[in-house]
């Protein structure tokens, strides 16, 4: 599990160079993402799951990741 930081934004830093947002909901709180495989992440506050993350899209995009719920 890799822990992560909720900053002012509601952003995480994803691999110190991208940003993932999050919600503003979570500011100051710690999230938690379990990799699947191949690039899938599962991100959790707590025991909620609040979505999956592909890590293989963020490097492509030149702005502001956001969460996702469905990757199909």
């Amino acid at each position: 599990m890799k822990v992560m930081n909720v900053t002012q934004n509601g952003s995480v830093r994803w691999k110190s160079y991208y940003w993932v947002y999050m919600t503003r909901g979570l500011i100051g709180k710690q999230i938690g993402a379990e990799e699947l495989g191949n690039g899938i992440w599962k991100v959790f506050y707590r025991n909620v799951f609040l979505g999956c993350l592909n890590e293989n899209d963020i490097g492509e995009k030149q702005s502001l990741t956001r969460l996702s719920l469905i990757l199909v």
